[in-house]
């Protein structure tokens, strides 16, 4: 059990680095993209295309995090049934805390007035295609592609920054944007809603 916990431990400073190189660059396309809305007036479109691309993003991530878990825990335990549990309760909860509570309780704090959404109420077909699709894919990847996992983690990762982003700006966070002295919460924010769940999600659940 220590050799397991110093292994998590291990991994998740490992990767914590990536999930910072992985917001910073969500953050700067994000900003750049919607200050061009926002100083040509256009703040309703801003919010259209947010939205859009939540649900664009937020779907890849539930994939990316299903092929990521699943591939894990097939690599090492030949279990069909144990590993589709661990793939959906995998995805479902560590991509919710990620996607939609995390930033709907930093954008809180910070006095936002957010609106929380959840795709796996609101669109439960989408949501469960997705995992559907990322549950299988996990199988064939690892059968596929050595090391897949570790390509679906990076992706993943990257994927995950952007969703809980895009959650801010369609929910309630806009300011950020052009207020220099709500970049640093927002970046806190994306942070610990991509470093701790996507961590739990592809290393802490397959191997606990």
């Amino acid at each position: 059990m220590r050799e397991r916990w110093n292994l998590i431990t291990a991994e998740l400073a490992h990767h914590l680095p990536y999930t910072i190189v992985s917001t910073l660059i969500a953050m700067m396309g994000v900003w750049w993209f919607g200050t061009q809305l926002i100083n040509a007036g256009h703040v309703d479109h801003l919010l259209t295309q947010a939205r859009a691309s939540f649900h664009l993003f937020h779907p890849l991530h539930i994939c990316l995090s299903a092929i990521a878990t699943t591939s894990l825990f097939w690599r090492y335990r030949r279990h069909i049934a144990g590993a589709v549990w661990v793939g959906a309760w995998g995805t479902i909860v560590p991509c919710g805390l990620s996607d939609y509570i995390f930033p709907y309780i930093g954008g809180r704090l910070l006095g936002q007035s957010m609106e929380l959404h959840m795709c796996i109420v609101k669109e439960p077909q989408l949501f469960f295609s997705f995992l559907g699709l990322g549950i299988l894919g996990g199988f064939w990847a690892e059968n596929r592609l050595r090391g897949s996992h570790l390509f679906s983690h990076g992706a993943h990762v990257f994927v995950s920054s952007a969703a809980s982003l895009l959650y801010l700006i369609s929910f309630g966070f806009t300011s950020w944007m052009s207020n220099v002295q709500d970049i640093f919460p927002v970046f806190a924010i994306i942070v610990l809603a991509v470093w701790v769940p996507c961590c739990i999600s592809d290393i802490v659940v397959p191997v606990a």
